[in-house]
């Protein structure tokens, strides 16, 4: 299973987290996707997420409109070890520390023709055994 970091305060994300939870999934790759799938009442969220991290292979940051939340999941994420894939616009500019932290950065064109890129993100994320 992997968990996608995504900002939710910017309405493209949450469309586009979606969209991409769903091409996933159709591929056969097991998603946690917090505005989804976790229970959304604050005194929850930090520990559930967490939790969730701590089970998954890898942790999928959308890299577009980050937000401090989005880097918290990063370097959690980074500092217990789980692989930490970033998936941005080619020429964003994704915050030196955030870089430093992700095993793999794969850089699109376009973030919303996912049928473009999807076959590539899936041969970088580990699968379930």
């Amino acid at each position: 299973m992997i968990y996608i970091t995504s900002t939710i305060h910017h309405s493209w994300n949450r469309k586009f987290n979606a969209k991409l939870c769903e091409a996933l999934e159709k591929r056969g790759i097991k998603v946690y996707l917090p505005q989804r799938d976790t229970i959304q009442d604050k005194k929850i969220i930090f520990k559930q997420n967490h939790r969730v991290i701590s089970r998954v292979k890898a942790v999928l940051a959308i890299a577009i409109n980050e937000s401090p939340n989005w880097g918290v999941e990063i370097g959690f994420s980074y500092g217990i070890g789980k692989k930490v894939i970033a998936l941005t616009q080619a020429r964003h500019e994704i915050p030196l520390m955030a870089k430093s932290m992700f095993s793999e950065v794969l850089e699109v064109k376009d973030p919303n023709n996912i049928k473009e890129y999807i076959d590539r993100l899936v041969k970088i994320i580990p699968q379930d055994n």
